[in-house]
């Protein structure tokens, strides 16, 4: 849309739009085909302008250092397109908060943002409260554009690991399409894929609360010390509490992946959305073979061989589509 769109974005910010105008430029926010386009001309905005919106705004300030903060503690092998992925949901959430502060704080109605980890990446993101979070491959995340002044609370289809800002006023509050885990400050880690059997969650410090949510009842809630993890097994409906490894279930932050008597059908899963891949098996049964292993910057095929070699499995590629059968 190129000075199109700028002039709207210019045009949202003047005081002479009336509201008939006002809602009709807020509904780019809400079109798809327009994401990629607007992040990047507020990105731009935000880089080229000595009068940013943000510029002189604390929580603007606060959530730089806390970034820049995380870059220091932790070494992380993105490619630049994931980060600057991070970078433009940054930036679009802080120039949504800056012009429209007002219309969106007076309303009743919540307003909230949608950040996705497609298939084959891993995805980071800090929430307008200072909340860091790393979104696995296949996820998806809807949080409050107020985040932080009146709610905090997010909703999480998929895999997310959280390091929650403390506030001893207003919780932090991760829906799951289960169960819900209500946390005061903390580094967590939430796995809640559709299609999985399971529903995991891992506590790294701090405590989480796992309570009833839209879909699961829970008698009474579940209090989580650091190095506990709950799983809910969807089948049986069962709840679990058990003391684990953290870094097993959370070293895909770091493009690592480590599996422990994994069977192949899980692993498939794995690999798929890892990968970004699609992966027939011919033979069901070899589904039961269970794997030990870690995956850190291996291609697919790499990883391909390396189960050839040690299961009874031959694997061929036809038409970018992986086909796994017995040998």
């Amino acid at each position: 849309m190129g000075d199109s769109l700028k002039n709207k974005l210019d045009k949202l910010r003047s005081e002479n739009i009336d509201e008939v105008q006002k809602k009709e430029l807020l509904s780019m926010f809400h079109q798809n085909e327009l994401e990629y386009e607007l992040k990047v001309e507020l990105y731009q905005q935000l880089d080229n302008s000595d009068e940013s919106p943000v510029q002189n705004n604390e929580g603007f300030d606060r959530l730089w250092k806390k970034i820049k903060n995380r870059e220091k503690g932790e070494v992380k092998k993105l490619q630049s397109t994931y980060i600057y992925w991070a970078a433009a949901m940054l930036v679009l959430g802080f120039v949504i908060g800056n012009i429209f502060q007002d219309d969106l704080f007076q309303s009743n109605e919540i307003a909230y943002c949608t950040a996705k980890a497609p298939a084959g990446s891993v995805s980071e993101m800090v929430l307008p409260d200072g909340t860091g979070i790393s979104l696995n491959a296949g996820s998806e995340l809807k949080y409050a554009a107020e985040n932080g002044e009146k709610i905090r609370e997010v909703y999480l289809v998929g895999e997310a690991w959280f390091e929650v800002e403390k506030s001893d006023e207003i919780p932090f509050i991760v829906h799951t399409p289960f169960y819900d885990v209500r946390v005061m400050g903390t580094r967590f880690n939430v796995k809640a894929y559709q299609d999985d059997n399971e529903v995991i969650t891992t506590l790294e410090e701090g405590s989480v609360q796992v309570e009833s949510g839209q879909n699961l009842r829970i008698e009474k809630n579940v209090l989580l010390k650091p190095g506990e993890q709950l799983v809910y097994h969807k089948i049986d409906n069962m709840l679990k509490v058990s003391k684990v490894d953290t870094e097993v279930y959370t070293s895909w932050r770091n493009n690592k992946l480590i599996f422990i008597n994994m069977n192949l059908k899980e692993l498939i899963v794995l690999l798929e959305r890892r990968y970004g891949v699609d992966i027939e098996v011919a033979d069901q049964s070899i589904l039961k073979y269970h794997y030990d292993g870690t995956i850190k910057n291996e291609t697919i095929i790499e990883v391909l061989n390396i189960l050839q070699a040690t299961l009874p499995i031959n694997y061929s590629i036809n038409n970018q589509k992986i086909k796994i059968e017995r040998k």
